[in-house]
């Protein structure tokens, strides 16, 4: 057939139609209303196109190359098809696919439609394998855009109601193309056969058959056949699972069907590779039952009835929503990104399905936590805080930060579990609001840093699926196997948190933070977010004292007032609650001892616990007595008593293990404890000695009474308390205790007085002469592992313990590691096994089997990685030119930089390491710039590094600082020379990038450089991407600069168009506030930004707009904003233009409709064409396409047939003229016929009479 539509460029196409084979191409290039000619194709795309309408759509189909199938295929299909045809917006998959019986048969077809827990479309062969669970299956893959899943919901409702319209569709098809007909449009010639999953399909011999039966089962016996009632074809809306291989196997396909729940609809090669990038919705005919049993006698008849359904979609997608969404190449925001290597991402993927992605954000068990706090709270006790004014107007007011500060031992971590459980009951039911918490604790290094806080919080508020930004950090990270930055995940956490009504933040002990100056920078930060309540519990500190102050945090002192009432009811409990007391002391003694211990308690839990510890080991009157008179009134005489009934023979030993507990990297499980016991010390170095192991290691409890404690290890998973028990000191204030005991002038305390610096020496050296046992060639094992149980600590955690050594404590410690790295490598080799540093999970579980030894990395890689200079120094004296392509980094150097070690990357540097070397992000300074260490970049600058140098990961040093986040490096950089303007690899220059990413500090540093033109396109891109992004504060900034206001994108027009589009209220506000630029601008395709915020129908910048001195009356190609809201039936907005010109309005020309009323008649928004014909609107006006709105009506597409007949009998209420005759459609009767709507026929007719 001729082609017969004008000339179109490829700025005009707004809908990508991917097919997988010419026969699919063919189907659906039958379905178009209009062809248009082809066009020309830059060279680097070799796709094969039809262009073409449907409806108000222009269509590009694009199909795979011939032979060529598969997801990686239609990635590469997608990602040209969007470069060639820039305003593509959204997109089908249309094509055949394999049916699951038995809802499924031959000629139905199968819609993706999510659900639940996937977006429609899974990756059934992307999974993991478990041990003893097979292969499982991980991630679905994204869900269709808004206006898609809207659209299918209409869709969805049609069929329910009415049927669809494919036999139409066909019969159409049939007319205009005759030469299909026999194979694409008549499903009677065919013939639909199941067999049960366990039989095969019978081959038969080639001389047998002619060419037409090949594929045929005429030897298969169809005596085994399901019997099953004829029925009619059917659509079918659910899970779609696609793959790389084809499924040829009746059981196969049930089993892997089976793993997915049950679920699927449909199997196919195509669509996994499109659903993340490509917003589109998946339809497929069915063909085949993915078994042996395939042929290809159905692919035309279930192309046809697959691209049918396609069409009938498109017809309910609304014209003017679609004209809004960004396409596809700004949302990417680089075309490339589409096209992701499905090796690569399989790899990223396997480990990050949403349970395993937030077990990657944090390990930590925040509820375990919270319930061990809790178990010691008593009912009614830290009631006066809740009742308390000034946590009332923060739990419930406008006070956005409270600290509770108090003594030691005052309770304040029961507090913090009081507030918690108030605020989980209080908001349970609000989906808004979001709770979380996080208890540092001094035993625990994972649990005593700001980022390990800021992880936690992260994970708990996008507990259970995580966002879309969380899992492209995470993905992007572990691309580049690394962890996200400190600065990434609190960007990302900002964002998260700016939409939700609320977020509550409980901080317990801050205190006992490593990093409290880190970790307040990152509280004032989160604190920036309007809609997050902080609180604090700490001492009274002077560094927490001053930030409170600077951000006007509201008060709560917890005074010995306030809680001597708790500590009475604590302690009453105790001793008429508990067995041990209550059956032991006569009533009236009892009372004696309750009020002795609140007296001796001076309100402080602590005390009062440990008190009641000694009265629980009085077995006599006469103990009791001696107890009530010599009951210590401090915590300091409590813990001399309790380290005073230590024997003189255990008290190296017990000194040994306090010393352990008070600085560990995380709390020791029971079994590393006890086995520090079975270290006997010759000199100054340990030797295992079996002999000396305790049989029970719970015995270490009586060693040590009162002061350590056991708890069950937290397991990272919430609600899964591990079995493995962990020791811990019993209080945080026991390890101040020990410390203090070092200044005391007793003589008699300084036996176990602890110093840090000197405890961490003293580990460090036990950890490696206990490594320096393992000095095997044969390859360590978890068996051999098992014999020695403080292996996995001492390999994991000695070189931190060594960093935190002082000097005057080092050179013993550096000759016994120059001994490891240097002259035993077995010992080296066994350490790795146990805990590669450079790769910590492949080696978490179990020890590396020694199939991976040719992928250990080397002594110099791993002392460059930990920062041991000496160390580095003597391997490069016996080897001086070993570097090496290793690791995670890529070499020594880059790890080096990447970790900060300046002196290591010197002596590197000064051996004959080239500075520009590449690694993992590029050249080292690209790598140290990402990482943020400022200290590195100076020496690898003054060594003459490129501070321009490109990689394949980042544009520049500049960029990959940027998006690292690290503005100490951004100025460093800058003050170096660093030019702004040179392009990245993801975005136009610096400035671009920093927007982009929404970093207000580094803009402004950029800004500062004053090299930035404010009239240049960089700038003006910067401008319009802080307004895409919803970045006020950025937006503001660079206003000031001196933008230009008519700057303009290829995609909305002018940043306030940008703004008004997505929605950010703030920034329209600021922009008109301002007058910042032409409020009546037009742009081609979108119109003024008043036509945008009626096309998305936000009444609130509607009426910013209409207040600013927006004209309602200029129109767009859809017609004036009325028209657009009428069309869309955003009442609302209708409402609000009609209050402010309603005269000038209602019934203004123009646009694809011809009046508003008709476009609202159109589509069935019966509650718009009211408030129309309220307003004055005239239903006989005759203007636009459809002559009349009862014509409009009459030709309608509505969500609903019930809505189409209420429309049409509302405007014959209102005196519509049933005989205007449109030269087009002739009468209303004439219209609705030819239209295929019935039901308004019949309703008409009756009218009529």
């Amino acid at each position: 057939m001729a082609q017969e539509g004008k000339f179109m460029s490829r700025e005009n196409y707004t809908v990508g139609w991917v097919c997988a084979l010419p026969k699919e191409m063919v189907a659906a290039t039958a379905m178009l209303d209009e062809v248009h000619p082809p066009l020309s194709q830059p060279l680097h795309d070799s796709n094969n196109y039809r262009l073409g309408r449907i409806g108000h759509h222009n269509i590009v189909i694009a199909c795979l190359p011939l032979g060529v199938i598969g997801n990686n295929s239609s990635a590469t299909v997608a990602t040209r098809l969007t470069s060639t045809f820039p305003r593509i917006r959204v997109g089908l998959m249309v094509g055949i696919g394999g049916g699951v019986p038995t809802a499924v048969r031959l000629g139905d077809v199968v819609v993706s439609a999510p659900g639940d827990s996937h977006g429609g479309v899974i990756q059934w062969d992307f999974g993991k394998s478990e041990q003893g669970q097979g292969f499982r299956r991980v991630g679905s893959l994204d869900s269709p855009p808004t206006i898609l899943k809207t659209t299918l919901a209409a869709l969805r409702v049609g069929h329910e109601m009415e049927g669809p319209q494919i036999p139409e569709f066909l019969d159409t098809m049939e007319r205009k193309w005759p030469r299909l007909a026999p194979k694409y449009t008549r499903r009677e010639t065919l013939e639909d056969t199941l067999f049960p999953s366990e039989y095969q399909h019978v081959d038969t011999k080639p001389d047998q058959l002619g060419d037409d039966q090949l594929q045929s089962c005429s030897s298969c016996d169809y005596s085994k056949a399901v019997r099953r009632i004829p029925r009619d074809m059917r659509v079918h809306y659910g899970l779609i699972a696609s793959g790389n291989q084809v499924i040829k196997d009746g059981k196969f396909r049930d089993e892997v069907n089976s793993q997915l729940g049950g679920k699927v609809l449909c199997f196919e090669m195509e669509s996994a590779g499109l659903m993340n990038d490509f917003r589109c919705i998946v339809i497929r005919g069915i063909c085949d039952y993915a078994d042996s049993h395939k042929n290809k006698a159905w692919q035309e008849y279930a192309a046809a009835v697959a691209a049918a359904t396609a069409k009938e979609f498109l017809l309910l997608v609304p014209g003017q929503e679609l004209a809004i969404m960004p396409p596809m190449v700004k949302v990417l925001d680089h075309v490339e990104q589409i096209q992701l290597d499905m090796t690569s991402m399989k790899d990223v993927l396997q480990d990050l399905d949403d349970g395993d992605l937030l077990q990657r954000i944090s390990d930590l068990d925040t509820a375990a936590d919270h319930k061990r706090a809790r178990s010691k709270h008593v009912p009614t006790t830290g009631e006066w805080l809740l009742q308390d004014d000034s946590y009332i107007s923060w739990a419930h007011g406008n006070e956005r930060l409270l600290w509770l500060y108090g003594i030691p031992g005052s309770g304040k971590t029961m507090l913090s579990s009081t507030v918690i459980n108030n605020l989980q009951k209080t908001y349970q039911h609000d989906q808004g609001t979001r709770i979380a918490f996080f208890y540092f604790e001094i035993t625990d290094s994972r649990k005593r840093t700001a980022e390990g806080c800021v992880r936690s919080i992260l994970r708990q508020i996008t507990t259970p699926r995580p966002p879309e930004a969380v899992k492209a950090l995470y993905v992007r990270a572990r691309r580049i196997s690394t962890q996200p930055t400190m600065a990434s995940i609190l960007c990302v956490l900002k964002e998260i948190l700016k939409p939700l009504k609320r977020c509550f933040m409980v901080i317990d002990g801050l205190d006992e933070c490593d990093d409290i100056g880190t970790f307040l920078e990152t509280l004032v930060s989160i604190n920036s977010v309007a809609t997050v309540n902080i609180l604090i519990t700490s001492r009274l500190w002077p560094s927490i004292q001053r930030v409170m102050s600077t951000r006007r945090a509201i008060r709560i002192e917890v005074e010995m007032s306030r809680i001597e009432k708790d500590v009475h009811t604590y302690t009453h409990q105790s001793l008429y609650g508990k067995e041990e007391f209550s059956s032991r002391w006569p009533k009236k003694l009892k009372k004696q001892i309750h009020q002795s211990l609140v007296l001796k308690a001076a309100g402080l839990f602590r005390l009062a616990e440990c008190q009641l510890r000694e009265i629980e080991r009085c077995y006599s009157y006469h103990d009791l007595e001696v107890a009530l008179h010599t009951l210590p009134t401090s915590l300091g005489n409590i813990y001399d008593q309790m380290l005073d009934q230590i024997p003189l023979t255990r008290r190296k030993q017990a000194q040994f293990l306090l010393m352990w507990l008070a600085f560990p990297m995380r709390p020791l499980l029971l079994e590393e404890a006890s086995e520090l016991f079975a270290l006997e010390f010759q000199g100054v170095s340990p030797r295992l000695d079996p002999r000396r192991r305790i049989l029970d290691p719970q015995d270490i409890l009586s060693i040590c009474p009162g002061v350590i404690s056991v708890a069950h290890k937290d397991s990272g998973k919430p609600g899964d308390s591990s079995g493995q028990l962990v020791v811990k000191l019993a209080h945080a204030s026991v390890k101040d205790y020990l410390i203090s005991c070092g200044s005391s002038p007793d003589e008699s305390k300084k036996w176990y007085s602890l110093d840090e610096n000197p405890a961490h020496h003293s580990i460090a050296m036990t950890c490696l002469h206990y490594l320096s046992q393992l000095n095997t060639s044969n390859a360590i094992t978890s068996k051999l592992q098992g014999d020695y149980p403080l292996a996995q600590y001492a390999a994991q955690f000695w070189p931190s313990h060594a960093r935190l050594t002082s000097a005057k404590d080092s050179f013993r410690l550096q000759l016994l590691m120059e001994d490891v790295f240097v002259f035993h490598a077995n010992v080296f080799t066994n350490w790795i096994r146990i805990h590669d540093l450079d790769e910590p999970w492949r080696t978490r579980t179990k020890p590396l089997d020694v199939s991976f030894t040719p992928f250990l990395p080397s002594p110099l890689y791993i002392a460059s990685l930990i920062g041991l200079d000496t160390v580095v120094s003597c391997i490069l004296s016996n080897e001086p030119e070993i570097l090496t392509t290793e690791g995670v980094y890529g070499n020594a150097l880059h790890v080096a930089a990447a970790k900060g070690h300046s002196r290591v990357v010197k002596l590197l540097l000064n051996s004959g390491v080239p500075v520009d070397t590449t690694g993992l992000y590029g050249t080292a300074l690209q790598t140290a710039a990402y990482e943020g260490q400022a200290a590195v970049c100076h020496v690898l600058l003054n060594n003459n590094a490129d501070i321009h140098a490109r990689s394949d990961e980042f544009g520049n040093p500049l960029e990959a600082a940027i998006y690292g986040g690290h503005v100490e490096v951004v100025q460093v950089l800058l003050d170096r020379g660093a030019d702004i303007t040179k392009p990245g690899r993801h975005y136009v220059d610096s400035l671009h990038t920093a927007c982009t990413l929404g970093n207000l500090d580094i803009v402004e540093l950029l800004l500062d450089q004053r090299k930035i033109n404010p009239l240049s396109q960089s700038y003006n891109l910067a401008l319009q991407t802080s307004s895409d992004r919803g970045f006020s504060q950025i937006y503001a900034l660079l206003q000031t600069f001196g933008p230009d206001p008519k700057a303009r994108d290829e995609l909305y027009g002018t940043a306030l168009h940008a703004a008004v589009a997505e929605g950010y209220t703030q920034i329209v506000k600021l922009m008109l506030e301002q007058k910042q630029g032409d409020i009546n601008a037009v742009n081609e395709e979108h119109g003024t930004p008043l036509c945008i915020a009626s096309t998305t129908g936000n009444e609130e910048i509607v009426q910013l707009l209409l207040n600013s001195g927006a004209n309602p009356r200029i129109q767009c190609s859809a017609g004036t904003p009325l028209h657009i809201a009428s069309s869309l039936g955003h009442l609302g907005v209708a409402r609000t233009l009609l209050k402010k010109t309603k005269a000038s309005i209602i019934n203004s020309i123009g646009g694809h409709f011809g009046t508003p009323l008709q476009a609202a008649c159109y589509r069935g928004h019966v509650e718009v064409a009211k408030l129309l014909l309220h307003s004055g609107a005239d239903p006989n006006l005759p203007a636009g396409r459809y002559k009349s709105a009862l014509h409009a009506a009459a030709c309608g597409i509505c969500l609903s047939a019930h809505a189409q007949t209420e429309t049409v009998q509302l405007l014959l209420d209102y005196k519509a003229d049933f005989n205007i005759v449109s030269e087009e459609f002739g009468t209303p009767v004439q219209a609705a016929l030819s239209c295929g709507n019935f039901r308004v026929v019949n309703l008409l007719e009756r009218y009529g009479e």
